[in-house]
């Protein structure tokens, strides 16, 4: 308001000034003349609205000057406003700016936990790819051996018709040769002998054993060595154990007496007959005993006893569970060894005695080479080196046999030898590569 009442001045200011020089002419005009005192009066005016002239300026100027100012003080007033406005805006930004901090943090935190959990899926969906991996490459390797089975599918289920001894002795005939039976008072079941049709003296000859709660029949299927006794030139017998209260055959590798043994069945003598009747038939050479499983601590347990011609002794995945003593006095064999290191029945480093009855103490492989190779007079090294691998398992990749050898300074050209299946387990996947190898072995035993 007052800016305007200064404003208004210098209009005000020429309205009075006009006003006093209307009234001085028109005082001029009444008097009718020129006299000294209207002169005066007339000088006095002009001199008045001189000096109001001048305050005029003044005012204008003054008035310029003041409108400046208002013009500044609005400027600033306007500035003052618009940095009020934008501080209020700044702490908005700011508390927005907070808001969505405190909101990015709550993001982070919850995409780290994500990132962790989709860590630990990715790892477990690793971990089980690499398991698909694996089972598809036991696959890949097990598929020629199902491949190999199929073959011929319907002679083999003509093969599982029967009992034991009846499909035991179709195999036979089908390998071609002559098949007799070995019978014995106590025993229900014979025994099967495969012999070459034309027999030559001094054949060695092979007795082939299964493992427990197996037969005669389907370990020849797993050790097909009727096969080849055409070609090789060997007799094999095929006998079975005695069975127990749940109606599974087993060898007792231990003979009446032993503890360990657990029956009072005698199956060194019952071998022993099979033996001495087989060569009642023909004379044969150097007998070896081979053996899976169970059947291999039972060739163990002949070697031990001392059966007559016995040559060599190969244990499949079998042990022994007495101790070296109870083979004093036995003559040395050759012995070949065959243990898979992933075995989880009859573990490669054997199981030491313990407070559990049912966990029957048992050698180790490594044991079972050292002992029969002092026997023969010979040391089996600490550390020793293998001088070859073999891929004999098809379920498991690449030549995982290793094996060792002592066949120099031992008695009477005994030899020593120790297959060692790196990853095998206690049915390895054997096929015509491990035949093939086990007979090389075992026939240069003469």
């Amino acid at each position: 308001m007052t800016g305007l009442g200064i404003l208004g001045t210098p209009r005000c200011l020429c309205l009075i000034a006009a006003c006093f020089m209307l009234a001085a002419f028109l005082s001029a005009c009444v008097g009718g003349g020129t006299d000294a005192a209207t002169d005066d009066r007339v000088l006095t005016l002009e001199a008045n609205a001189h000096s109001l002239e001048e305050s005029l300026e003044a005012l204008q100027e003054e008035n310029a000057e003041l409108r400046s100012e208002l013009a500044s003080l609005r400027q600033e007033q306007a500035d003052y406003v618009q940095a009020q406005e934008a501080a209020s805006a700044a702490r908005e930004h700011e508390e927005e700016v907070a808001d969505f901090e405190e909101v990015q943090e709550q993001q982070l935190a919850s995409l780290e936990e994500g990132q962790a959990q989709t860590g630990e899926r990715l790892d477990g969906l690793e971990s089980r790819l690499l398991e698909l991996e694996n089972v598809a490459s036991q696959v890949s390797l097990v598929l020629p051996s199902i491949q190999k089975w199929t073959r011929g599918m319907e002679q083999r289920l003509e093969l599982l018709e029967g009992d034991v001894i009846d499909r035991t002795v179709r195999l036979a005939e089908g390998a071609g040769g002559e098949v007799y039976f070995i019978k014995h008072p106590k025993r229900k079941e014979h025994a099967v002998l495969l012999m070459p049709l034309e027999p030559i003296e001094g054949n060695p000859l092979i007795v082939s054993l299964h493992g427990y709660g197996g037969n005669s029949a389907d370990h020849a299927l797993y050790l097909p060595l009727h096969e080849r006794v055409i070609a090789d030139g060997f007799g094999l017998i095929l006998p079975n154990g005695s069975t127990d209260e749940e109606g599974r055959r087993f060898w007792n590798p231990a003979g009446p007496g032993y503890e360990v043994g657990k029956s009072d069945v005698d199956d060194f003598a019952y071998l022993s007959h099979v033996v001495a009747e087989a060569r009642m038939l023909k004379e044969f050479g150097p007998v070896y005993f081979l053996g899976y499983s169970n059947g291999g601590f039972m060739s163990y347990w002949m070697a031990c006893q001392g059966l007559p011609g016995l040559r060599a002794v190969v244990s499949l995945a079998g042990t022994s569970y007495v101790d070296d003593a109870a083979c004093k006095g036995a003559p040395p064999v050759s012995v070949l060894h065959i243990h898979g290191t992933d075995d989880k029945v009859v573990q490669f480093d054997g199981v030491q005695g313990g407070s559990d009855k049912d966990a029957l103490a048992y050698a180790g492989a490594e044991e079972m080479v050292v002992r029969w190779a002092s026997r023969a007079g010979c040391e089996w090294p600490e550390d020793p080196k293998a001088y070859g691998g073999m891929d004999l398992d098809e379920f498991v990749p690449g030549a995982e046999t290793q094996a060792y050898r002592l066949d120099s300074g031992c008695a009477g050209g005994v030899s020593i030898e120790l297959w060692a299946g790196e990853g095998s387990g206690h049915g390895p996947g054997y096929g015509d590569a491990f035949t093939n190898a086990l007979l090389d072995w075992l026939l240069a035993q003469k």
